[in-house]
């Protein structure tokens, strides 16, 4: 796909107040102290026109006709979640593609254009109703980026945007959360131009008034941004927060001097917060249950192992903050079986790691140096510490702290810490002891400090993380290459000619520098460079999964992809692997 010539848009400019204008402080508000235990753990729901496109993000000028799914079961899918261990589910009610999955007023690319219901059909309303009955919360997510609008950058748009939040925060019951995206701006369609839009990430969407329209019409809901206000991005779609994440922080803008906002900000303490913040966001960690957001069924059979989604439990939950499973039903509309029986095992790991406690103690106030004791019943084996700090009305205040286990009437460290918050879940080795003993070491301004402990034994592979494994499927269709690497281009040259019909590549994880975002995949044919593909690794950069390219065959002695746009900038390509299927 190719785009005309880039705009950048800046079409009005909107003073951003301070956060203070959502009565944000760093003492939780009661919405995020309504969450702790009661839904720590629940689900964002992708299911759109990617499904059947196999995208991960649609360039906007999909036909609607192709949202057809043969056997839609919001029921089934719920049920499913629920059976999990899930206590809410987010539905993505349109993605960066645009594509309404109600029968907005907003725009005519919605459900009304599709076959689903014969074009009478309303998916939120099915899943809105499905969590009512199965005691499910609601939640919502409306991509602010709209790659099929002919109004997107311009004022009008706003005004769309927010009609269509009107349009879902009344109609639909109440919601738990809801939803913005940090994807805004780039290639689309955009009523049939085909070009890049930019916007002032920092004012297009005049953010304060626009999370107003939450506050004055969904006023429980939680709002998850990169920035909050009261739940945000860890700055990966991993799911894991620091170690010792704080969830006090400071958001910080992109380029000093401006406001920060959603995909406009620097996320170098997104997963660790800051212990002098001066706003109380925990972190939301989100990812998916497979490799992608949306379905693939090539994807079916790598789901995340019990053993993933433990360890990610513990660096979510277990790190002070909470936890969002990306589900995606399939091109019938419902939950593969193998996502189904995941989400089980997934419940029962959850269960043993939150069982009964080998001895608690509920909270005490401490000073700088005195210890919370635990002594146990008899001296006993323990592999999880559990710890809370009381938060309200104060906030986080612990800044250091040290946990001690006593055997033979001899007391040896385990380990030190920082940020315990609403809960820090510390895996250790078996540990035989007959008390525990937390020491205060450092707090904010020297305050006093509200802490509880508990411990527990819980089967040993639940905290430790599975060995290193291919990331790549074995599949007989797939041949690996011996590539060079350099610039923007990876190329490899083959024994003998070799009829291929797409590619894989798999880009360095962890690695910004060289990744590339856009590409154009060429082979050599009779002498001749032939471009067969072009176009984006859609989500790359959040979500470093394998991506799969097919086009048509073609009988080659090389190949090369180009990498045409990179994250950042690097004199090589941020490659694993890359193969042809043949």
């Amino acid at each position: 796909m190719s785009y005309g010539t880039q705009q950048l848009i800046s079409c009005f400019t909107f003073p951003f107040p301070s956060m203070n204008t959502l009565n944000q402080s760093r003492i939780p508000s009661p919405r995020i102290l309504k969450r702790v235990n009661a839904c720590e753990i629940y689900g964002i729901m992708h299911f759109g026109l990617n499904t059947f496109t196999d995208r991960e993000w649609g360039y906007g000028d999909e036909d609607p006709r192709l949202f057809a799914p043969a056997a839609f079961d919001a029921e089934q899918i719920v049920r499913a979640c629920r059976d999990g261990g899930l206590k809410g589910l987010v539905l993505v009610c349109k993605h960066h593609d645009g594509f309404c999955l109600w029968p907005t007023k907003a725009t005519t690319h919605n459900i009304s254009a599709s076959p689903f219901r014969d074009g009478h059909g309303d998916l939120v309303r099915e899943v809105a109703d499905a969590c009512r009955k199965y005691r499910l919360g609601f939640g919502i997510y409306v991509s602010p980026w709209d790659r099929n609008n002919a109004d997107y950058g311009t004022p009008r748009y706003l005004e769309l945007f927010r009609e269509q939040l009107r349009e879902l925060y009344t109609a639909y019951g109440p919601a738990f959360e809801v939803w913005f995206d940090g994807a805004n701006g780039g290639d689309g369609y955009y009523g049939g131009a085909r070009e890049t839009r930019r916007i002032d990430q920092s004012t297009y969407y005049d953010w304060p008034n626009t999370w107003q329209i939450v506050r004055d019409l969904q006023p429980d809901a939680c709002i998850f941004s990169d920035v909050g206000p009261d739940v945000r991005w860890p700055g990966n779609e991993r799911g894991l927060a620091d170690h010792e994440c704080f969830s006090s922080i400071t958001p910080k803008p992109a380029i000093s001097g401006s406001a920060p906002a959603p995909g406009y900000m620097d996320y170098a303490n997104s997963p660790c917060g800051d212990s002098d913040g001066a706003f109380f966001i925990p972190p939301e960690c989100d990812v998916p249950l497979r490799p992608g957001w949306f379905y693939h069924q090539e994807q079916d059979g790598q789901q995340k192992s019990v053993r993933q989604l433990a360890q990610i439990y513990l660096r979510s939950v277990g790190c002070g903050g909470f936890l969002n499973l990306g589900i995606a039903p399939d091109k019938r509309g419902q939950l593969e079986a193998g996502d189904v029986e995941r989400l089980r095992q997934f419940k029962k790991a959850v269960e043993l790691l939150n069982g009964p406690a080998i001895a608690e103690a509920t909270f005490t106030a401490l000073h700088v140096g005195e210890a919370l004791t635990l002594d146990f019943p008899a001296q006993s084996v323990i592999n999880l510490l559990d710890m809370r700090e009381e938060l309200d009305g104060c906030g986080e205040q612990l800044l250091a702290y040290r946990l001690e286990a006593r055997k033979n009437g001899q007391w040896t460290t385990l380990l030190s810490g920082k940020a315990v918050g609403l809960r820090r879940m510390k895996a250790l080795e078996d540990t035989e002891c007959d008390a525990l003993r937390l020491v205060v070491e450092e707090t904010r301004d020297n305050a006093t400090v509200r802490l509880s402990l508990a411990c527990r034994k819980v089967p040993r592979e639940l905290l430790e993380a599975e060995g290193a494994k291919e990331r790549l499927k074995v599949r007989k269709d797939y041949r690996k290459l011996d590539i060079t690497n350099a610039d923007d281009t990876v190329a490899a040259t083959f024994d003998a000619p070799l009829t291929i019909r797409g590619f894989l590549f798999t880009p360095l994880m962890g690695l910004l520098y060289g990744l590339p975002e856009h590409y154009r995949f060429e082979v050599e044919v009779n002498g001749e460079w032939q471009l067969c593909a072009e176009g984006e690794f859609a989500n790359i950069k959040a979500n470093p999964i394998q991506q799969e390219i097919h086009f048509p065959p073609v009988c080659a002695t090389a190949c090369r992809l180009v990498a045409t746009r990179k994250a950042l900038p690097a004199g090589y390509v941020a490659v694993e692997e890359l193969g042809v299927l043949v």
